[in-house]
C-alpha cells in the first residue's frame, strides 16, 4: 500500500515527489513522512508554489536582504532557513516558474540558499518533499519544467491514487488522524466501532 511505502521512505533523508490528483492527501502524506523521520522534532514548513507570484515565491522561499526590492525594509529569512534541520513541503511544484526552478535546483545541489539581493550563501540542512497534481514529465517535454530538477525531486516518487482506489489504507489513515486529533484536542479516542469501519 501507499502507506507501507511511506513508512519505508520516512527514515531516509532522500527527496520525495508525491504525485496525485487534488484531494489524494499529498500534504498529509508529507506530514506522515516527516513525523516518522529523524527530523520529526524539527520544523515542518509548507508552501504552495502555485499560490504565489514569482517574486513573492522567491523571497518567501529564499529570503531577501534589505533593499532587494521595493518594500524590503529589513533582512528577512526565507522558508528554507525556517525549515533548517527539518522538512520543507513544496506543494504544487509544477506551477513554479523556470527561474525559481533554477534557484531551487541550486539549493538541492549545494545545500545552501542565497537571499534575494545577496551574494552570501547560507548553509542549510533541509529535507525536501514536493507534490504535484500535474504530470511533470509532460511539463519537462514542453519545456515548462526542468528535467534536471525533476530527477533531483523524484529520487523517490510516490504516486497517490485516490482513496477510493486504496481502501486498504483507510484503517492506517484512521489511526494517524485519531492520534492527531487526540493530541490536538486532548482526547483519548482509541477505536471506532466495527460497524463504522465497515466500508
Amino acid at each position: 500500500s501507499v502507506l507501507e511505502r511511506v513508512i519505508q521512505v520516512a527514515p531516509t533523508d532522500v527527496t520525495v515527489l508525491l504525485e496525485g490528483e487534488s484531494g489524494t492527501g499529498k500534504e498529509k502524506i508529507a506530514n506522515l513522512i516527516h513525523d516518522n523521520s529523524s527530523r520529526k522534532n524539527r520544523p515542518f514548513v509548507k508552501v504552495n508554489c502555485g499560490a504565489l507570484t514569482k517574486s513573492i515565491l522567491e523571497s518567501e522561499l529564499f529570503g531577501a536582504v534589505k533593499g532587494a526590492f521595493t518594500g524590503a525594509d529589513r533582512d528577512r529569512a526565507g522558508l528554507f532557513e525556517s525549515a533548517n534541520g527539518g522538512t520543507i513541503f513544496l506543494d504544487e511544484i509544477g506551477e513554479m516558474d523556470l527561474e525559481s526552478q533554477v534557484r531551487l535546483l541550486r539549493v538541492i545541489e549545494e545545500r545552501e540558499v542565497m537571499r534575494v539581493g545577496s551574494t552570501q550563501a547560507i548553509k542549510i540542512d533541509v529535507r525536501i518533499i514536493a507534490a504535484t497534481n500535474r504530470d511533470l514529465l509532460d511539463r519537462v517535454d514542453t519545456g515548462e519544467f526542468r528535467e534536471d530538477l525533476y530527477y533531483r525531486l523524484a529520487v523517490i516518487r510516490l504516486e497517490l491514487p485516490p482513496l477510493r482506489d486504496r481502501r486498504d489504507d483507510i484503517p492506517l489513515l484512521f489511526n494517524y488522524f485519531v492520534t492527531e486529533f487526540n493530541e490536538k484536542y486532548g482526547k483519548s479516542v482509541t477505536s471506532l466501532s466495527r460497524d463504522l469501519l465497515q466500508f
